[in-house]
């Protein structure tokens, strides 16, 4: 059996700084058209950019994204629905995320207070089941230090914001 290979009509070519640019204004359009409340993370539009560059930089190659650049915007249940499943997908896994801001109130109540996730460990206990166990960190002078390990889910609640330098 032999392998055929299928060669590009033309070289590959990187996305240009315009195409770049363009790509970067429709996203940001996109996630201005979501309702404050929408619920997207900072990690949702991270793993979402990349997905969207592709599909925008291929759109402005093959002439499709016209109506786009005529500001004539889609409607914002869509990017909704777009973003819903990979949203979901990653909200399968409960509890804080690393480089959201938590508040610790457990057992050292010296270091009640606020503190950056910065690693999560999942271990198995005796009895087969989960353990996880979350680092935290405080922020200061441009670096993050570790304050507290091993704090049980238990101690900690989640707050809105994620680290952002």
């Amino acid at each position: 059996m032999s392998v055929t290979r299928v060669e590009p009509a033309r070289p590959a070519v990187p996305a240009s700084e315009a195409e770049r640019e363009q790509m970067e204004a429709a996203f940001q359009a996109a996630m201005d058209q979501l309702y404050p409340d929408a619920g997207v993370s900072h990690t949702v539009r991270d793993l979402a950019r990349p997905l969207f560059e592709v599909g925008w930089i291929a759109g402005v190659r093959t002439g499709h994204t016209g109506p786009a650049l005529a500001d004539v915007p889609l409607p914002p249940h869509m990017f909704g629905v777009a973003l819903a499943s990979l949203s979901d997908s990653l909200a399968e896994e409960p509890g804080p995320r690393v480089g959201q801001l938590v508040s610790y109130h457990g057992s050292k109540e010296a270091y009640h207070g606020r503190y950056w996730v910065t690693r999560i460990d999942r271990e198995l206990n005796a009895q087969g089941r989960e353990s996880v166990l979350y680092r935290l960190s405080t922020y200061t002078r441009g670096h993050l230090r570790d304050a507290l390990h091993w704090v049980h889910a238990g101690s900690i609640t989640a707050l809105p914001q994620h680290f952002q330098r």
